[in-house]
């Protein structure tokens, strides 16, 4: 078909037929050793014979193919012709491992194409090719370009280009690469969905793209996944080195370093994964302590990488340098260890050659290898640690801290790459690892010199692990709020549709309906994915997201404290922040903490059969001990971890006074959420539902008080019936306040299952899901009160916060939620709610309308003192924007001069008859 089609071409021009004639001879000659050594690639009996005779059979068809290049005139009439034979050569060259030869044959190839009238799908090869070269040679910026120049091509056929996989399998190497886990495995799953089982490669391509799967596993730490994987693979025969490998990996990571030499010593390398293997060694033995065994391996690694050339395998070779650095860390050889670490942070991230350990990566650019990267900061700020624990150099100490600052700054980078959230998290979850030791180096400085460079330092690593995925997402979603393209029309389209196949997948319990959903929704994420990367709202959001100390400190009033939470196992750190001042606290943490807090908690969430009694002050002093309530009218509280479970306005005092007594308490996720509020609530319009008001349905019962609840309020009501999911997606971004009155489930295995539940209907629509809520464009929203229960509640994801219902709606862009912490009472609930609304019209800010609506609950003597147990009241908490006391001096300046004006006047008067 090719000399056919060849033919056809230069056909075209009798002059040119004789000098044609001669040309497509000799491609015809070089074509046939090329498809004979293609042939010989896949007989069944292939040995070192047949491997020397492709060879043989390869070299001569690059002559031929070479020296026909030559001869072709370079006009357009033989652009076809100079096509195919440098794509032959890139090919070629590409086999025989010459790398630079190759790629300047599939660029001319290309730039041959662009002149012809051949198919775009003819390009679709040398630029996949292209990339792979380019991949392995560490250059992932421009790979990723000719990547997405061959994915551009394959996407406008619909009959899938020829080694499509490839293209699905590389890319997903590159994900993987950069941490993106979750991408990684859609392109591989995809990689595995389109391998054509007719392909002549069908058994090698699977078995590599499963091994690719299995590795994804494994950084996952989901070992049992990834071994049934290596497990079922064993027996194709086919890339067993690999295989082997990775076996001895899986059991090195479990600890077993012993069985991880046995699989080790199974392979057989015969290319640049050499290097990689005698790392693997290498680690084992250092392991083992058999130190000599491990320095051996190390340095066959360091030989090896350097006799196969430079750029060989870059990551492989700054695994083996972060292992040496490693290696002197353990006999502390500290100096030498840095120097090894610093080599290995250029081998990760080739744009930074800095050779000085006292510099760190400021800025970051394009695609690298993000998660090693990491790994190796993390490894150099330890070292400059126990530096600083040797002699307590606080030069050591001063350098810890700028390496973090770097490897901070690479997370923040990072996040910004990754376009969906469950990669983020598992980003969230590597640096949560990690960030108590910047912040007790911090603190330690701070308190030997006092200089608030260090406070300040402390303050952004604690807000730099604090719900990290909601701030970015709110920063990326508001410019999109009011953009109407095209392109963001089909991103919440794509969105929504993974959100239904999502939710329909977890229903499913056929496992062949299951399967279909899977595939769906990974070309769903795949098809996002591509999407996001072209949105410009991205590249608009730059710089920290977190407030600076002296911004905060700026945005509070003189009656208003915030304090930030930090819980490590041992103790509690505690920055207390006025406009005035900030100061930071540590205090070691009593034996039983954490009992002690889950026996709060639990005690909150169970009513008693009798009154309410003082609760043990210890849990009050440990938490507030550091703050002065007695100025405070109004607390911030930036919780974390398993504090956030924990309502602070039910913390009573030795004098017996609960908190909320005290002060006004809101929360916020994290200071990159803190904004001021803007919105008047005292004159706005609620949206409400009550959908359980006077019937029940199966599984949730009647709700009597919920009708209280919103009867009062301005706007548009929905009770039972009309109260459905349709209503509430229909009305909900058009309302300032938005009320919703019913049940909820919290799903804590599956927080994107957690829904809020309205009025049945007959399409059976009437769960609206967390991962539902998330695609809402809430931005226009003010305030949504949640009184379901259990709308607070959900899994504590580490570095996040908890995954609740309540964010999910702050993730939708509304800045406020009162939010309900458990299951708890109709009748209080309601009375708290109505009061809320009372005191929101009087033209109270948010905090202090649910302040004052408990003070009230508190007070109320008709009401049973068994009833005013915390477990009635501080259910509800305000998670949300702050509102400053109003600044009311310059009324009393405008007082002021009103009052004179008369009296100056007069003054002026009489001064005048006074004249000469």
């Amino acid at each position: 078909m090719l000399l056919l089609f060849l033919v056809v071409c230069f056909a075209l021009s009798q002059k040119a037929a004789t000098s044609y004639d001669t040309l497509l001879n000799q491609y015809a000659t070089a074509q046939d050793y090329y498809d004979k050594a293609t042939n010989l690639s896949f007989a069944k009996e292939y040995g070192p014979r047949e491997e020397a005779l492709e060879k043989e059979w390869n070299r001569k068809a690059l002559a031929g193919f070479t020296a026909l290049y030559r001869q072709i005139p370079k006009i357009s009439l033989y652009d076809s012709l100079l096509f195919y034979t440098a794509f032959r050569i890139g090919e070629l060259q590409h086999y025989f491992e010459n790398f630079s030869e190759a790629v300047a044959g599939y660029k001319e190839a290309i730039r041959s194409k662009e002149k012809s009238s051949l198919p775009d799908s003819v390009l679709f090869k040398p630029l996949l090719y292209a990339g792979i070269i380019f991949y392995n040679q560490n250059k992932f910026d421009t790979a990723v370009q000719f990547f997405k120049q061959a994915e551009k091509i394959d996407a406008a056929y619909a009959n899938k280009l020829s080694e499509g996989e490839r293209l699905y399998n590389i890319t997903g190497v590159l994900y993987y690469e950069q941490g993106n886990y979750k991408q990684a495995g859609n392109y591989f799953q995809k990689a595995l969905q389109v391998l054509s089982k007719s392909n002549p490669y069908y058994n090698e391509l699977f078995v590599n793209y499963n091994i690719n799967l299995a590795q994804l596993y494994l950084r996952l730490e989901e070992y049992k996944k990834a071994n049934d994987i290596y497990q079922k693979l064993i027996p194709r025969k086919a890339n067993l080195n690999e295989i082997y490998h990775n076996i001895g990996s899986l059991n090195l990571l479990q600890g077993e370093a012993a069985e991880a030499i046995y699989y080790f010593r199974k392979v057989h390398f015969q290319n640049n994964k050499i290097t990689r293997l005698y790392n693997s060694m290498g680690n084992a033995f250092f392991k083992l302590n058999e130190f000599d065994s491990a320095s051996f391996y190390f340095q066959k690694a360091v030989d090896a990488y350097r006799s196969l050339g430079a750029n060989s395998d870059p990551i492989g070779y700054g695994s083996v340098l972060k292992s040496l650095g490693d290696y002197h860390d353990h006999f502390n050889h500290y100096n030498e260890a840095l120097r090894y670490y610093q080599k290995a942070i250029h081998q990760f991230y080739p744009a930074y050659n800095h050779e000085s350990v006292a510099n760190n990566p400021e800025q970051f650019s394009g695609v690298f290898s993000y998660i090693n990267l990491f790994g190796v900061l993390n490894a150099k700020a330890e070292v400059w640690h126990a530096l600083y624990l040797q002699n307590k150099d606080s030069n050591a100490a001063q350098q810890e801290l700028a390496v973090y600052q770097s490897a901070f700054k690479l997370i923040d980078y990072v996040e910004r790459t990754y376009e969906s959230d469950e990669a983020r998290l598992f980003l969230t979850k590597t640096i949560h690892a990690v960030h108590d030791k910047p912040i007790n180096v911090a603190f330690e400085l701070y308190q030997q010199t006092g200089n608030k460079k260090y406070l300040s330092l402390l303050y952004s690593f604690d807000q730099q692990n604090k719900a990290t995925v909601l701030a970015l997402n709110r920063q990326l979603n508001t410019p999109l709020a009011e953009n109407t393209s095209l392109a963001v029309q089909k991103e919440m389209r794509i969105k929504q549709e993974i959100t239904r196949l999502s939710i329909r997948s977890a229903q499913a319990t056929d496992s062949a309906q299951l399967a279909t959903f899977n595939n769906s929704i990974r070309d769903y994420e795949i098809e996002l994915g591509k999407l996001q990367e072209n949105l410009s709202a991205k590249e608009a959001v730059q710089g920290s997201k977190v407030l600076s100390l002296s911004s905060l400190q700026s945005l509070l009033d003189g009656k208003t404290v915030l304090i930030s939470y930090h819980l490590s196992p041992e103790q509690l750190t505690t920055l207390v922040v006025t406009k005035n001042g900030a100061d930071c606290y540590q205090q070691a943490l009593p034996a039983g903490f954490n009992n002690l807090l889950q026996n709060e908690i639990l005690s909150l969430k169970i009513p008693s059969a009798k009154p309410t009694t003082a609760q043990n002050p210890a849990l009050y002093d440990l938490l507030l001990s550091h703050v002065p309530l007695a100025e405070t009218e109004q607390l911030i509280i930036v919780p974390d971890d398993v504090l956030t479970y924990l309502p602070f306005e039910s913390l009573q005092g030795k004098e017996g006074k609960f908190l909320v007594q005290r002060t006004a308490v809101q929360y916020q996720f994290s200071t990159a959420l803190l904004q001021k509020n803007t919105t008047d609530f005292s004159a706005a319009k609620t949206l409400s539902f009550a959908p359980f008001a006077h019937r029940s349905s199966t599984g949730f019962s009647t709700l009597p008080a919920s009708e209280q609840e919103i009867k009062g309020t301005e706007g548009k009501q929905f009770f039972d019936t009309a109260a459905t999911k349709e209503k509430f997606l229909a009305y909900s971004e058009a309302f300032p306040v938005v009320h919703l009155a019913t049940h909820a489930v919290a799903n804590n295995s599956a927080d994107n299952l957690s829904y809020v539940v309205f009025s049945p209907t007959q399409t059976g629509d009437n769960l609206l899901y967390a991962q539902e809520i998330y695609n809402l464009r809430l931005q226009n929203t003010g305030l949504v009160i949640l009184s379901a229960c259990e709308t607070g509640a959900g899994s504590l994801a580490k570095g996040e916060g908890v995954l609740s219902l309540s964010r999910a709606f702050a993730y939708a862009g509304c800045p406020n939620i009162i939010t309900s912490l458990w299951k708890a009472d109709d009748f209080s609930t309601a009375y708290l709610t109505t009061r809320i609304h009372q005191y929101l019209d009087k033209g109270l800010c948010i905090a202090k309308a649910v302040q004052a609506a408990k003070i009230d609950y508190l007070a109320d003597k008709t009401i049973n003192p068994r009833l005013k147990q915390p477990y009635y009241w501080s259910h509800l908490v305000f998670v949300g924007a702050y509102s400053p006391e109003k600044n009311l001096g310059w009324i009393w300046f405008l007082f002021a001069g009103i009052l004179l004006l008369p009296a100056f006047l007069f003054y002026k008067i009489k001064s005048r008859k006074a004249g000469p």
